[in-house]
């Protein structure tokens, strides 16, 4: 197993996870994670999630891999990331337990664009998913990217809708956490690295 991850302060992903909930009419959890890289927030996610055993669950992981170049700082530089394609392929074989895991291997600009009506699961009969109950926000940390993922997702939130953002001092987590006050948000924790937030109404 090569799951793991790069940052720290995993526990407030797994107790942001443990405290968010749904709309009970569906039986169905979406979650979401921008940023996989080696799999561990997503790992934790899934795990947390089985815990909850009230409906069934899918998760989405967006990462594009491919050592691709990038502007991932408010300072505008171009950076590469070291998201290599042999990175994704463990992750692949290591996430061989979590059937309804989704990896999308493409930018999160491109996932809203493809999935902006949400996920279609393809069980009894064809279920469009398109209400996320946690989203782990681990991709650009440039405050225009950050942004844009906070207004798609607070678009396709419900009450109890939970989001983790991870490094979240490297932008203005000022203006974002405004723009989600605005959308019925509300703090729940904050540590050094990580900043929970939870959907009151």
């Amino acid at each position: 197993m090569t799951i793991k991850g790069d940052s720290s302060e995993y526990e407030l992903l797994a107790e942001a996870v443990k405290s968010s909930y749904k709309l009970k009419s569906d039986g169905y959890y979406l979650t979401c994670e921008i940023g996989v890289r080696e799999g561990l927030g997503s790992k934790i996610i899934m795990g947390e999630m089985k815990t909850k055993n009230h409906g069934t669950h899918h998760h989405i992981g967006i990462d594009p891999y491919g050592n691709l170049n990038y502007a991932h700082y408010d300072d505008n530089k171009t950076y590469v990331a070291d998201y290599t394609n042999q990175m994704k392929q463990n992750l692949k074989k290591d996430m061989i337990d979590y059937p309804n895991f989704h990896l999308m291997e493409m930018t999160d600009g491109e996932f809203m664009y493809k999935y902006r009506n949400g996920l279609t699961i393809y069980e009894d009969k064809p279920k469009l998913l398109n209400k996320y109950t946690v989203v782990h926000f681990d991709g650009p940390h440039r405050t225009v990217d950050v942004l844009r993922e906070v207004l798609f997702f607070c678009d396709r939130s419900h009450v109890g809708t939970t989001f983790c953002f991870d490094d979240y001092k490297k932008y203005k987590m000022e203006v974002i956490g405004h723009v989600c006050d605005s959308h019925g948000f509300r703090p729940i924790k904050k540590g050094n690295q990580r900043y929970v937030i939870r959907k009151e109404y």
